[in-house]
């Protein structure tokens, strides 16, 4: 019951985010929320609502014993849904017809599997698949880590063009900024195409004569964050004084400390977006990925087998000092703890093939849709924060304008020479010198 009240809320979840995308996110009704972002989940572009456990945005799963009551995201649904366990089962079965009715013979015998080569690659398997796992697990905590510092890097972009710019230009630093962020994270899937250009103008991010401009050449990240760079190196020079710069209104130590930290939020964004396509493309060795299957494979035929001498080797005589003609308690012992082995051993190979890339549509994969849509509705609340005064804070004054330094022609001429220089003027009546 308390499965079927999860999986009711959920949907009922994802009901009321669709209501609710149109009019939060520019009206578009377009949520990412559920897109697949993963080449190796035969990625479509989906916009289906994806139930998902465990993923921000998602519904938790309770980390204890009641773990064991669920069927979604399990083991045993990873195990009992791939048609490689179902094949074992066969193969045990025909081995268990087989060994049941045939005489154990000292032949027979004999062809057994040698119980140390067998203790071999059973170890030899754990090693290799725990060490699979490990890396699986440590890239997805880096690829996550990746994305914590892109959300960080988008937040504080949209904090500093509110605080600094007017909001125009805030806004247009932060359509560049979130379209940067939204274009790696789809090219994760494979090249734009005409359905993402068109996603990215219905969510805002783009004009139609922007998306035409960067459809001119390739690379429309890095093309976007040269636009976004030059949009704020010149609302900054304006801000800043004059064009020749004589005339600052805010100190240049503090002007050189603001288009800093406002480029190192794009690159950031762009360079940490970026690198998540390098993640997806880079994947683990093919040769490991193979010999571990070998491996694995090997072990499961062997173990296989060998469980069916087990069965004719019980069925051939009593139990240790019993009577009866068969030992019924150890045919029963070797079939269920083979069909343990199988759940165990394929249950890690499975994870690990499924924690090989964590992008995807799968219930345990991240949801990147929902990062965006997260930060491109943030950055449009910090736009509309722009028209709310701080109560805590006084109400600035226009700044009155600052007298000249200079006096006369050949005065003002010499001060910008001396400012473009770095030399020291002093000024004297009727003459200028430099010490």
């Amino acid at each position: 019951m308390q499965l079927r009240k999860d999986r009711s809320d959920e949907r009922i979840e994802a009901k009321r985010y669709r209501r609710s995308s149109k009019s939060d996110l520019d009206a578009c009704g377009c949520p990412l929320r559920g897109y697949d972002f993963s080449p190796q989940h035969n990625a479509k572009g989906s916009y289906n609502y994806v139930h998902r456990i465990g993923v921000p945005g998602h519904p938790s799963y309770p980390q204890n014993w009641r773990i064991l009551l669920y069927w979604d995201a399990s083991s045993f649904q990873l195990v009992f849904g791939n048609s490689l366990f179902w094949i074992y089962m066969v193969f045990l079965s025909i081995c268990i017809a087989i060994f049941a009715n045939v005489d154990y013979t000292p032949e027979l015998k004999a062809a057994r599997i040698p119980a140390q080569f067998q203790s071999i690659v059973n170890t030899l398997c754990i090693f290799i698949l725990t060490f699979l796992l490990g890396q699986c697990m440590s890239e997805d905590k880096a690829r996550f880590e990746c994305v914590c510092k892109t959300n960080g890097c988008v937040t504080r972009l949209s904090a500093l063009a509110a605080a600094h710019f007017p909001p125009d230009r805030a806004r247009l630093l932060m359509r560049y900024t979130n379209a940067i962020m939204h274009i790696y994270y789809l090219m994760l899937s494979g090249p734009l195409d005409e359905s993402k250009w068109k996603l990215l103008r219905q969510r805002g991010l783009l004009t139609e004569e922007e998306i035409e401009a960067l459809q001119l050449q390739g690379s429309p990240g890095v093309v976007l964050y040269t636009w976004a760079v030059k949009g704020f190196l010149l609302e900054s020079y304006s801000q800043a004084g004059t064009a020749d710069r004589t005339h600052p209104s805010m100190p240049e130590r503090m002007f050189v400390e603001l288009i800093s930290n406002i480029e190192q939020q794009i690159g950031g964004t762009r360079g940490l977006a970026a690198k998540q396509i390098a993640y997806t493309q880079h994947q683990i060795p093919s040769t490991y990925f193979h010999i571990v299957y070998v491996a694995v494979n090997a072990f499961l035929l062997f173990s296989v087998y060998d469980t069916g001498h087990r069965i004719a080797e019980a069925l051939s005589g009593p139990c240790e000092d019993a009577q009866g003609d068969t030992c019924v308690p150890s045919l029963v012992v070797a079939v269920v703890t083979e069909f343990i082995i199988l759940v165990i051993f394929l249950g890690l190979l499975f994870t690990a093939e499924l924690m090989s890339d964590t992008f995807g549509n799968g219930i345990i994969d991240y949801d990147l849709g929902n990062d965006l849509d997260n930060l491109w509705q943030e950055s449009q609340n910090v736009l509309k924060s722009m028209n709310v005064h701080c109560p805590s804070l006084p109400i600035a004054e226009p700044p009155k304008p600052t007298p000249p330094l200079w006096r006369g022609g050949q005065e003002q001429e010499a001060g910008m020479l001396a400012r473009s220089t770095g030399s020291n003027l002093v000024l004297g009546a009727g003459s200028i010198e430099a010490i």
